[in-house]
């Protein structure tokens, strides 16, 4: 898979920031997948599990509420709450 800049930011910091192959996260509406070359958006995120695979690694967290923006092939994800499950 084609990899992109992901950054992650909560109200706490930076949690990630470095290239990552897919981010899938819980939406208002449901679950909503990031893969490279995803056109923009920004939209509100729900309350549930984030799966990101970074280096062929896939990597869970817990993830509630705030935004997650897409814009020029970078995505940011902006969490009100973000813990790694490891």
């Amino acid at each position: 898979m084609t990899p992109f800049h992901l950054k992650i930011v909560t109200p706490e910091g930076i949690c990630y920031d470095g290239q990552a192959q897919s981010v899938t996260v819980c939406g208002i509406s449901g679950y909503l997948g990031i893969l490279a070359g995803h056109i923009d958006l920004t939209t509100s995120l729900g309350t549930g599990e984030a799966r990101i695979l970074i280096a062929g690694e896939l990597r869970r967290a817990y993830c509630s509420r705030g935004l997650l923006s897409v814009q020029k092939g970078e995505v940011t994800l902006l969490p009100t709450v973000f813990h790694w499950t490891e």
